[in-house]
């Protein structure tokens, strides 16, 4: 939307271009009695080769500064805080103060003092920072239509519930038998494989190969091989095969032994077989298991039936199944259903406030806002409240201009714009032709604008006493969107005398027929103080 609304800042072109400054001024009040004092206070959002206006107790005319404090230095910025106060009622201008960033030249607001002898009616007070508009209390009927969300969000809720707690049969799982021997030829093919050989990677493969037989006995024969020595085991071996008559022959035995003693060397004592003696110990381990599988489960079943082997029996871990990923997947639908839902009924009226805008048809059935802007001051009617932009006046200004303000509201879904600016000089000037100062102010819109104006209609106005310029013009824009120019209308107000400038800027459609009655609302509600 700001990006829309520099296109009615079309007055700018006459005193500088509106953008971000990193200087800004707060004070504790602006109203106070005669005597009492305020904190003023400027801000810059730096902390490097800043220098601070030095005032001293004069400087501000009937603004007296009663004290300057020391410069404070916050996280990212720096702070200069000064005591001021005045002697005489009235309303005094504190104007614009230089601050200089890097050698750069940066101005601040100006702040306007009301000082009075008895308290200040603030209800009365001009209107700096703009206040939110105070709402109603609540009541059932501002709410009841969120039943039609509330209910199709409660379904879905529930229905995610009801697949998240819900109680499925236990599915039986079918168990799979893996034999020990059957692992250990896998491993064995797995090993080949890897083609350990032939990267040289002796110790390797050896440990795998010892790793792969211990295995397979602990598992097969209960035991405990892998933490067990060579010597250990083979007699832990011997003890089982002749107190339990296991059935492993003794040249079986012997080969595990020779075995398992070679790959205790190539591990340990860095032996290096040749190629055909490790391929001799691989087949020979692969005939070891074999042998032993053999003997161990033929002499098994002579004392116990196979269905004893129960206990064996590898129970494979269940692999998720499609009912699992359609839970989740609609799960995430519904989440995504009640997100829509939510940014549907709460980002609406967010987009549209401050997105999209109002159209002008809704702009003339709701509520209209009444405030007082700038100095000079303007009291004006719009559909929304005005909002200030900062601005930094141009190098040939500063001498001249105390303050200058700018207020906007644009809606882009109607094309409609309003603006507002007031220009308060430090030292009165030669009183100025306004139909000279119009027409400069129509040509600078021009160029801001890069457009060509027709149908230029201008006559002389008044009101509250003020003397103006009234301008009615056409012109043309091109449609982002449709890549097409759109004809547009503009009136303007322009009012100017030795102290100050002030102007107000209503763009709209030249199609959008309700948009008529909108400006003529806006522009008959100006009210203009001496």
């Amino acid at each position: 939307m700001k990006k829309q609304l520099v296109y009615i800042l079309f007055f700018i072109g006459l005193v500088g271009f509106a953008q971000e400054t990193p200087i800004s001024i707060s004070a504790d009040t602006t109203n106070i009695r005669i005597g009492e004092q305020i904190q003023f206070k400027i801000s810059v959002n730096q902390t490097d080769n800043v220098v601070f206006p030095d005032l001293k107790l004069d400087s501000l005319g009937k603004v007296e500064v009663v004290e300057n404090f020391p410069i404070d230095t916050l996280k990212d910025k720096l702070e200069k805080k000064y005591v001021l106060t005045s002697f005489d009622s009235g309303q005094y201008i504190v104007p614009r103060q230089q601050v200089l960033i890097n050698n750069q030249q940066f101005l601040t607001d100006s702040l306007l003092l009301n000082v009075a002898t008895v308290k200040v009616d603030t209800t009365k007070q001009k209107m700096f920072l703009i206040k939110s508009i105070k709402r109603e209390p609540k009541t059932y009927d501002d709410y009841k239509h969120l039943w039609w969300w509330a209910i199709p969000i409660l379904l879905l809720f529930a229905i995610i519930l009801y697949f998240i707690f819900r109680k499925k049969k236990q599915k039986a799982i079918p168990k799979v038998y893996i034999a020990p021997i059957q692992e250990a030829l896998q491993r064995l093919k797995e090993l080949d494989e890897k083609q350990l050989l032939q990267q040289n990677k002796i110790k390797i493969y050896y440990s795998e190969l010892t790793n792969i037989v211990r295995t397979y006995i602990e598992k097969d024969i209960k035991i405990p091989a892998l933490e067990s020595t060579t010597n250990e085991l083979i007699e832990t071996i011997i003890d089982f095969n002749e107190s339990s008559k296991l059935g492993i022959s003794n040249e079986t035995i012997k080969q595990l032994k020779e075995v398992l003693q070679g790959a205790d060397l190539v591990k340990f004592a860095k032996s290096k077989p040749i190629i055909e003696e490790i391929r001799s110990d691989r087949a020979v381990v692969e005939e070891i298991l074999k042998n032993t599988q053999n003997a161990v489960h033929i002499n098994d079943l002579k004392k116990v039936d196979i269905s004893d082997k129960k206990e064996e029996i590898i129970v494979e871990a269940p692999v998720e199944n499609k009912s699992t990923f359609k839970k989740y997947l609609v799960i995430f639908l519904a989440l995504i259903v009640i997100g829509i839902s939510a940014i549907g009924y709460l980002g609406y009226k967010f987009i549209k406030n401050n997105i999209l805008g109002k159209t002008t048809t809704e702009m003339m059935e709701e509520q209209w806002y009444k405030a007082t802007y700038g100095y000079p001051e303007i009291t004006i009617e719009t559909p929304e409240i005005l909002e200030v932009q900062s601005v930094q006046l141009p190098e040939n200004g500063v001498s001249t201009i105390g303050d200058f303000s700018i207020y906007t509201y644009g809606s882009p879904i109607s094309n409609f714009y309003v603006a507002v600016s007031t220009t308060n000089f430090i030292i009165e000037l030669d009183e100025m032709d306004l139909d000279v100062g119009i027409t400069g102010a129509l040509n600078a819109m021009e160029k801001q604008l890069n457009t060509r104006f027709t149908n230029v209609k201008k006559k002389n106005i008044n009101i509250d006493g003020v003397r103006g310029k009234k301008a009615e013009v056409e012109y043309k824009r091109l449609n982002e969107s449709t890549q097409l120019k759109d004809d547009y209308k503009l009136t303007m107000l322009f009012f100017a005398d030795k102290k100050g400038m002030r102007q107000v800027y209503v763009s709209s459609l030249w199609s959008d027929d309700s948009a008529e009655n909108v400006v003529n609302r806006i522009i008959k509600s100006v009210s203009l103080k001496k």
